[in-house]
C-alpha cells in the first residue's frame, strides 16, 4: 500500500468555506489520504458542518478555543500518515499537488517538498486565466536548508514568505523538530517551518502544481490593538528564528537578513507600539548591516519618508487614517 498522507485542517468560524474546501481535498489524485478537521470551538455552525462530512477518509475533532497552532498539534496527535499536509480552510490545492510531492520525496528521503502559490481573494478569480507571480528567487530546490531560509528571510534584500499549504512534510521531520509552538502569533507558521527546514536535508521544489492561497483584505485582527500580546509574539518569533539560524551559520547574509526583519518590524509597528518598535530598532542596529526601507504608502508618503525619515512618514500615515 502507498504511504499515507494526513491532511490537517484547523477550523474556526469557517462555515462559509468548509464544505467546498473538503470537497476539493477529496478530489486529490493521491488516493491514500486522511483528512483531520480540528474545530477550535467555533461559534458558528462549522462543527456541525464538519460532522456532516465525516466519512472513511475524514474525521472531526473539537478542542477548547486555543488557536490554530494548538489545533494543528491536536491534529498531529491524531494523524496516522507518513507525510503531513497542513491546510487552511479557505484555500485550495492543485488536484495532483500531493501525488507529485509524495513522488518527489520518495526520491529524496529526509527532504521537504514545496510548491509555488497563487493568491486570490474571491473564488471567481480562479475561473479566469491567472498570472503566476515570479517566486523563483525564494522558492527553489536546495541542498542547503540554512541558506534557503536566510534567503527567504531577506538576505537578498527583500523578505518573503511561503504559505503553509505549499509544503509537504515527512512525519519524521516533525518528530525531529517538534510540533507547533503553543502561542497565538500571526507568524506561527514562520517559526514552525524555520525549525522544520533546518531539520531537513534539503528542499525539493516541485513545479507545475500550486497552492491557491486566499488573501484576506480585512485588517489583521491580531495586530489591531497597540501593545497586545500578539505583536510581542511576532518580535519573539524573529528572535527565535535568528537563534535557530545562528546555531547553524554565522555570516554576513544572516545578519543582513535579520537586519531587514528587525527594521521592517520597527517601522511597521511605529507609532502604535513605540516600545516594541524601539526594541526592534535596537536589534536592527546590532546587526550592523544596512537594510532597504519598506514601502510605506503612495507618492506623498514615500516623498516624506525620503526627505524627513520613516518616522515622520509613519506618523502622518497613522494619524491621517
Amino acid at each position: 500500500m502507498s504511504q499515507k498522507v494526513s491532511i490537517i485542517m484547523p477550523v474556526y468560524n469557517s462555515a462559509a468555506f468548509l464544505q467546498k474546501s473538503v470537497q476539493s481535498l477529496l478530489q486529490q489524485t493521491y488516493p491514500n489520504i486522511e483528512i483531520i478537521i480540528v474545530d477550535d470551538s467555533s461559534t458558528d455552525n462549522s462543527y456541525a458542518i464538519a460532522q456532516s462530512l465525516v466519512a472513511e477518509k475524514l474525521k472531526v475533532l473539537q478542542q477548547p478555543n486555543a488557536g490554530a497552532a494548538i489545533a494543528r498539534n491536536t491534529g498531529l496527535a491524531a494523524a496516522t500518515g507518513d507525510y503531513i499536509q497542513f491546510m487552511d480552510v479557505d484555500d485550495f490545492l492543485s488536484p495532483d499537488k500531493i501525488e507529485k510531492q509524495v513522488a518527489a520525496l520518495q526520491q529524496r528521503p529526509g527532504c521537504l517538498a514545496v510548491c509555488n502559490y497563487i493568491s486570490f481573494v474571491q473564488d471567481e478569480e480562479l475561473d479566469k486565466p491567472i498570472k503566476v507571480e515570479e517566486q523563483g528567487h525564494f522558492i527553489y530546490s536546495s541542498n542547503n536548508p540554512a541558506h534557503f531560509l536566510i534567503d527567504l528571510l531577506g538576505a537578498k534584500g527583500e523578505s518573503n514568505f511561503i504559505q503553509t499549504n505549499c509544503w509537504l512534510i515527512p512525519r519524521p521531520l516533525i518528530e525531529k523538530a517538534g510540533g507547533w509552538r503553543a502561542y497565538r502569533c500571526p507568524d506561527d507558521d514562520g517559526e514552525f517551518f524555520s525549525r522544520i527546514i533546518l531539520a531537513s536535508e534539503g528542499i525539493v521544489h516541485v513545479p507545475g502544481i500550486f497552492n491557491y492561497y486566499r488573501r484576506d483584505k480585512r485588517a489583521n485582527k491580531l495586530s489591531a490593538h497597540p501593545g497586545n500580546k500578539y505583536l510581542q509574539n511576532v518580535l519573539l518569533t524573529i528572535d527565535l528564528k535568528y537563534g535557530y539560524l545562528k546555531n547553524r551559520v554565522e555570516d554576513d547574509l544572516l545578519r543582513k537578513a535579520f537586519a531587514k526583519q528587525y527594521l521592517d518590524y520597527a517601522i511597521n509597528h511605529y507609532p502604535q507600539c513605540k516600545k516594541l518598535s524601539a526594541i526592534a530598532y535596537r536589534r536592527f542596529k546590532t546587526m550592523n548591516r544596512k537594510a532597504e526601507l519598506p514601502l510605506l504608502g503612495g507618492r506623498m508618503i514615500e516623498a516624506i519618508k525620503n526627505i524627513l525619515g520613516w518616522k515622520a512618514a509613519r506618523l502622518l500615515k497613522y494619524y491621517c487614517r
